[in-house]
């Protein structure tokens, strides 16, 4: 691949694209219509993970981390007043929040400082509130709304547990050390 004028050496035999807000996209992963996908700044795209910005639109906030092999596909929903078509809702995804390897997410919404764990999913619409922690492995189910500083687990999800409110700082910090981080291997 030519190194173009905007990327030097380094850039162009790493694994990464770096865009002018400092997110990292990798080489690997695949982003479907990038025009639809938003992100704030200093956000990560694993390996391998799958961003279906072709349905509606996906937003990102600040210090958010896709993990490897997961997929994003904004949820969809029948019209009330016509049953056999459908409508895509953008997926909408807080600042602070990380997103373990391996999940499927069709997710409306999910808050700030969150944290979900390898091999979750997250099906249609459900709504994940700010400071929350969602263990490995869990499924959430449809239409399910998680109030904020929730732990949740299991198959399906269930609430079953509370976050400490220092949690907020916590969870904004851990976001920010694993970019810092991030940055760290890179070099």
């Amino acid at each position: 691949m030519p190194i173009s004028k905007h990327m030097n050496e380094h850039e162009a035999s790493s694994g990464y694209i770096k865009t002018a807000a400092h997110n990292y996209v990798s080489r690997q992963a695949i982003i479907h219509n990038p025009r639809n996908v938003e992100m704030k700044g200093k956000s990560i795209i694993l390996p391998d993970a799958i961003v279906r910005g072709d349905f509606a639109t996906v937003r990102m906030g600040r210090y958010c981390c896709i993990g490897t092999n997961t997929i994003l596909r904004p949820c969809h929903s029948r019209l009330a007043n016509k049953l056999d078509e459908v409508a895509f809702v953008p997926l909408t995804i807080g600042n602070h929040t990380r997103i373990g390897n391996n999940c499927v997410i069709e997710a409306a919404a999910i808050g700030a400082s969150v944290f979900v764990g390898n091999g979750c999913v997250l099906s249609k619409r459900c709504i994940v509130k700010d400071c929350c922690y969602i263990d490995p492995g869990t499924v959430v189910v449809d239409d399910m709304v998680i109030p904020p500083f929730s732990i949740v687990s299991g198959c399906p999800g269930r609430i079953v547990g509370e976050l400490p409110e220092s949690s907020a700082v916590e969870l904004v910090n851990q976001g920010v050390d694993a970019f810092t981080q991030f940055l760290h291997d890179q070099k």
